[in-house]
């Protein structure tokens, strides 16, 4: 997963799958995951990692192009 600033977070279609179905939220400030507990259209949740209100659900994050789906280096 690559999560450089400024540049939407890549992951593969089944590292999305998990997060939406454990329905975890993405930090769009440090771009961390949360263990759980975000609806799927959650904006400005707080972070627990660095505080800010920039947490948003997985589904979200995806429709405002912070996620980018990329292939499975294993594929």
């Amino acid at each position: 997963m690559t999560t450089e600033k400024n540049s939407p977070v890549s992951l593969t279609e089944e590292e999305y799958e998990d997060h939406t179905e454990a329905y975890d939220g993405l930090c769009l400030s440090c771009h961390s995951w949360t263990d759980g507990g975000v609806e799927p259209d959650a904006e400005e949740y707080t972070c627990e990692d660095c505080g800010q209100d920039a947490v948003c659900g997985a589904e979200q994050a995806m429709l405002l192009g912070k996620l980018e789906i990329v292939g499975d280096d294993n594929e």
